[in-house]
């Protein structure tokens, strides 16, 4: 056995997950999101006596503002990058294929759900059932489906991402230039990007503190904190427990690369 496959017996061997060129797009994204949450709800919630101390002076607020525009600009930068990334390099093509959601995607949300739900395993507990089950032990849902690279839930959190940026960018620039934009469309567009603008950002905020806190940094596999984001590791324990499909296909490659390197070997003997 070669050594790389050695290597895939060991639980704390790390693998490369995510690039420098992620990793700072992803450190960029959290940084501005930050910032643009912190300076953009003075405006939704000004009666909070919290937002009035911090932004109460003219001096405070001003600069609120500027530090928005500069965290939108952070924003829309990090989106052209993204696009480029996922167009013209190797590794960010194959990030998006990979993000591509599939039909798998949804039976495994099924499956996860049905699983933490437990209620057909409850009927069969009870006696409910039991001829169906054991004849059909897949609607029991004893296991967890198996996640490829990606999951459902960061498939989803991916495209969230991509379509609350698309929506956050198109209706703060339409605040911006807000003497361009009633100059060619009615009053009501522009307060209804305000609305929508405002519902976004505390739609995002909410799913980035319950959702993607949790699944990623606070739930008992990860906690206190996944350090893939910062060093862009995984071990390969995690890799097999998280991942098990990409696991096992990355087994196969090192199988199929082995048995190569095998005959390559023999064909280049001097015996023959």
């Amino acid at each position: 056995m070669s050594q790389e496959a050695l290597n895939l017996l060991d639980d704390n061997l790390e693998i490369e997950r995510m690039n420098l060129a992620e990793r700072v797009q992803h450190i960029v994204l959290m940084v501005s999101f930050i910032i643009l949450i912190i300076t953009g709800f003075p405006l939704l919630f000004s009666e909070w006596k919290f937002w009035q101390v911090l932004f109460g002076s003219p001096i405070s607020f001003y600069i609120r503002g500027l530090l928005h525009r500069i965290s939108a600009v952070m924003l829309i930068g990090l989106s052209i990058f993204h696009i480029f990334y996922v167009l013209f390099s190797k590794d960010g093509r194959e990030f998006f294929k990979a993000m591509i959601p599939k039909w798998k995607d949804f039976r495994d949300a099924f499956e996860t759900f049905m699983h933490y739900f437990g209620f057909t395993r409850y009927l069969k507990s009870r006696g409910i059932l039991t001829k169906f089950f054991e004849k059909n032990p897949y609607w029991l849902f004893n296991e967890l489906p198996k996640y490829d690279r990606y999951d459902f839930r960061q498939k989803f959190e991916y495209w969230a991402v991509v379509w609350g940026s698309f929506v956050m960018i198109l209706t703060g620039l339409a605040m911006w230039f807000v003497e361009f934009t009633i100059s060619i469309f009615p009053l009501w567009v522009y307060d209804v990007c305000r609305i929508i603008h405002s519902y976004e950002a505390i739609l995002a905020f909410l799913a980035i503190i319950i959702w993607h806190m949790y699944n990623v940094h606070l739930n008992p596999e990860a906690f206190p904190m996944s350090k893939i984001w910062l060093t862009g590791k995984i071990t390969v324990k995690e890799l097999r427990e998280r991942h098990p499909l990409e696991y096992e296909r990355l087994v196969e490659k090192l199988k199929k690369e082995e048995i190569s390197d095998g005959r390559n070997s023999k064909g280049n003997s001097p015996e023959n």
